[in-house]
């Protein structure tokens, strides 16, 4: 169900664009669990033990808000489009936003000078592809990219008070 007529006409328009659909399929596809694994090891290889846990509770939070809103809401999917992937349960707010956009506010902070923008674009391309793929109305895509930056921002605020807490908890020994 989308919000409103112009959800409708940017779908089509995105959707109707066959060009960029291997493009678009690959990135979509990119958003599933497998490249949250594939960061969650490279955070734990890079950034140590406890970074790796507190980006795995961020996607795990995510997660389960974007699943409760789903089954609360019941807004259903896109009719009336190309779909190119396959896509069960409700539409809004979009999972693959949510993931991308919690994952490039956590980690954006960690990551050095050059590699921080491919984090956004990548974010960016995963959530935009949802709509290439006629699975998501540009509004679900815009709640799931909103949850995913409020509980990305969240887990690196509630990561640095976890640091300050222990550090003062070490001092006091």
């Amino acid at each position: 169900m989308p919000l409103c007529d112009m959800d409708v006409q940017i779908l089509q328009v995105l959707n109707s664009c066959s060009l960029l659909d291997p493009l678009m399929i690959a990135l979509s596809v990119a958003g599933d669990l497998y490249l949250w694994v594939v960061i969650g090891v490279l955070v734990f290889w890079f950034k140590g033990k406890k970074v790796a846990i507190s980006y795995g509770a961020v996607l795990f939070i995510t997660w389960l808000i974007v699943i409760y809103l789903k089954s609360y809401l019941m807004f259903p999917r896109p009719e009336d489009v190309r779909v190119l992937v396959e896509a069960s349960g409700y539409s809004m707010p979009s999972g693959h936003a949510a993931l991308s956009f919690a994952s490039a506010m956590f980690l954006h902070p960690l990551a050095s000078g050059k590699l921080s923008p491919i984090i956004w674009i990548i974010a960016i391309l995963i959530s935009i592809s949802r709509m290439f793929v006629g699975v998501h109305y540009p509004c679900d895509v815009a709640a799931g990219a909103l949850i995913g930056l409020a509980i990305g921002y969240g887990g690196i605020r509630v990561g640095r008070y976890a640091e300050k807490y222990m550090e003062m908890d070490a001092k006091k020994r």
